[in-house]
């Protein structure tokens, strides 16, 4: 059988089986008790129809490939996402002006995105970290009760492959005060344990806030490199972001950027249960390989718990390839315990135009371990205010240190771990390490000229004494965290994560408001 006949039979099949010809319900409206309310006035639904598996698929009033659910009100009552989109046309739940899920999760989830794929949950209007400024949220994710009696998840979103969370304000889910109660489960504002392994799952310009941990991923597969966060915003978290690869899947790629993670302090507690973490990448038996985490500013009051500002850690090779760039931390705390800074990894460890300023309390800014042959690269960097300046387990696989401006009132303010030995001027550290040959120090912390947001002051030492970097080929370290061009040719860059010719950012958008589309 060929000719027209052959091709009209082919489109009949397409047209019969394929899930992108399906034709399911454009908007559907959901309420909590199915009654008109914001936006959702045209034969709206009511919660436990959302939750029902016999209203999701093909048909014209089902949930499905290209339907938009509008969520309308305060719904009270957990939601359970029961079907997937497709590829082009995803399944968005979007959330009406005003809109929550304010409930007490059972003990799970507020909401429910598991086991699928091609979901959009989006609270509406943009916000979360835009330009450098907090712009507010729309719609909500809470939970009714202050303090759970046990586990509480904002989103479980566990294999949920092709998925996609924006514009949302995750918490409070978990109230707490410095010294209070520790919860008796795991409080998270989203996250996948584990990831589906495949595509996307990209978290970015939201809030999450009063919970233990924002955003918890779980690799898994052999090539799992679709984890994005970015464009969010933390606060009153323990751990603002985690890469938990115990013996789980090997990571390729994650990318966390552009993000404004907050203070922690309200989770401390005798004996420090809690570590507080910006992110906490380890791996210890498979692969965490490929993530970059830059233009992030990390500030806030971090308390007496403080594990890192940063701590990526990992056996031998088992982690591996780290790139760190653009970042800017401006905490205060009481203590510190592995220093602003800890990265222990193998491959290649790229730190480059960071600006570290510490709180000056028997601290450590920037401590930096190469496992198994590791390269390592510590360049344009300014690093100030800590008892220790750099403080490296050992030189072996260092590969480029240089650049770097140096300030604070220090009386040691490099080490060699190995030894160990401590080095008070920067002539002998130069002597020991075969480095920093380009690099300046000045014994008082306001030497660097860097102001309480991190930008450079005019005659900073920082300005024109990097080196321009722009052959690595990393597109945004071509410019700063404020997203301003570093010179290029031969031009030497600024040291830090600001290039001196950024002005502030631009004032947030307003008026804004949630639109079904």
């Amino acid at each position: 059988m060929n000719g027209p006949r052959k091709f009209l039979l082919i489109v009949a099949y397409l047209l019969t089986f394929t899930p992108l010809m399906f034709s399911s319900a454009s908007n559907i409206y959901i309420t909590q008790d199915g009654s008109s309310k914001g936006a959702c006035t045209a034969s709206p639904h009511n919660a436990a129809w959302f939750n029902s598996s016999s209203n999701w698929g093909g048909g014209t009033s089902q949930i499905g490939p290209g339907t938009t659910v509008l969520l309308c009100g305060t719904i009270s009552s957990s939601l359970t996402a029961q079907g997937s989109g497709a590829s082009g046309s995803p399944v968005t739940i979007l959330f009406d002006t005003g809109a929550s899920i304010t409930t007490t999760c059972n003990g799970g989830s507020c909401l429910a995105v598991t086991n699928k794929s091609y979901v959009i949950v989006d609270g509406g209007v943009p916000c979360g970290w835009i330009n450098q400024v907090l712009v507010p949220c729309n719609g909500t994710v809470q939970s009714s009760a202050a303090q759970p009696s046990n586990s509480q998840f904002g989103i479980d979103a566990s294999s949920c492959s092709n998925c996609e969370f924006r514009n949302l304000n995750i918490g409070p889910l978990y109230t707490k005060a410095s010294g209070g109660n520790e919860p008796a489960g795991d409080i998270r504002g989203i996250q996948t344990l584990p990831s589906s392994g495949n595509g996307t799952w990209l978290i970015h310009n939201n809030i999450i806030h009063d919970t233990s941990s924002a955003i918890v991923y779980v690799p898994n597969g052999s090539n799992d490199n679709g984890f994005q966060a970015y464009n969010n915003v933390t606060y009153n978290i323990n751990s603002s972001v985690d890469i938990s690869n115990n013996n789980n899947g090997t990571l390729t790629a994650a990318s966390i950027h552009d993000n404004h993670f907050g203070a922690t302090g309200n989770w401390d507690n005798s004996g420090c249960p809690d570590h507080h973490n910006s992110l906490h990448a380890f791996a210890y038996t498979t692969t965490n390989s490929g993530i970059d985490y830059y233009n992030n500013l990390i500030d806030g009051d971090w308390g007496n718990c403080p594990t890192s500002g940063l701590f990526i850690e990992g056996n031998g090779s088992v982690n591996q390839n780290v790139r760190v760039f653009n970042n800017l931390w401006l905490m205060t705390y009481q203590q510190e315990n592995n220093g602003i800074v800890s990265i222990t990894a193998g491959g290649y460890v790229r730190f480059y135009n960071n600006t570290v300023i510490g709180a000056n309390s028997s601290d450590t800014c920037v401590g930096v371990t190469g496992n198994a042959g590791a390269t390592v690269y510590i360049e344009n960097n300014i690093i100030s205010n800590c008892t220790t300046l750099f403080a490296p387990s050992s030189l072996t696989g260092y590969t480029t240190v240089d650049n770097n401006i140096y300030g604070g009132n220090n009386t040691n303010p490099w080490t060699d771990q190995s030894i160990p030995a401590w080095y008070p001027t920067l002539a002998l550290w130069q002597a020991h390490c075969k480095c920093d040959t380009h690099s300046s120090y000045g014994a008082s912390a306001s030497w660097v000229k860097v102001n309480s947001g991190g930008t450079l002051e005019t005659g900073s030492p920082a300005i024109a004494e990097g080196a321009d970097l722009t052959s690595l080929g990393i597109p945004a370290l071509d410019s700063d965290i404020a997203g301003i061009g570093r010179p290029g040719g031969s031009s030497p860059w600024d040291a830090g994560a600001y290039d001196s010719t950024t002005n502030p950012p631009p004032a947030p958008p307003t008026g804004l408001a949630a639109q079904v589309q």
